[in-house]
């Protein structure tokens, strides 16, 4: 029987898997390749050294985490948008969210890609707020507290279910749109 070939893409799948139940330990090589099944030359295949595996996780991470999320809401009607990003950033790995913030603590290659997802996220949540009538000083100061918010949640009450952080997440914009009068069409029917 042949067994699968194990390729880059599920290294990065199981690395993003490790970092979210194990935390780094779960991405030393040794873990990686014994998680897997593989050995090291199978993992070294794939990535030149360790760095450029981290690298490529926390590339896969931001593409998935952020931008395939922006992408997927920017096809939608511009009354949709945020009711459609707050369902989707409610849904992703928490787990995975809090460990990759704990790994940026140790690590510069984690660090500056977090930092980096914190921009285009925070920017993306402006434009959305902008796009709805609030100056470019309100939508960044409503954006900033609605992120502080959404990632503070998640470590102050990581027990919280999908749902409770929706629900939560709709309470805040309702209280933003109270504030400065926006009406949502997909909010308010």
């Amino acid at each position: 029987m042949t067994r699968k070939r194990f390729n880059k893409d599920d290294w990065l799948q199981l690395g993003l898997t490790q970092l979210a139940k194990e935390g780094a330990a779960g991405l030393t090589v040794e873990a990686l390749c014994k998680s897997a099944g593989r050995t090291r030359g199978s993992f070294y295949h794939h990535f030149e050294d360790h760095d450029r595996f981290l690298e490529a996780l926390l590339a896969a991470w931001k593409q998935q985490n952020t931008i395939d999320v922006a992408d997927q809401i920017l096809g939608h009607r511009l009354q949709d948008r945020a009711q459609m990003l707050s369902d989707l950033a409610n849904h992703l790995d928490q787990d995975l969210e809090r460990a990759v913030r704990q790994f940026a603590q140790a690590n510069n290659i984690a660090r500056e890609t977090v930092q980096d997802v914190d921009r285009i996220r925070t920017d993306f949540v402006i434009e959305l707020y902008v796009e709805e009538g609030l100056t470019k000083e309100e939508a960044r100061d409503i954006a900033q507290l609605e992120y502080a918010a959404f990632v503070g949640s998640q470590i102050v009450w990581p027990e919280m279910t999908s749902e409770q952080r929706f629900n939560l997440d709709r309470r805040f914009a309702s209280m933003v749109r109270k504030t400065f009068g926006l009406t949502r069409a997909a909010e308010d029917s």
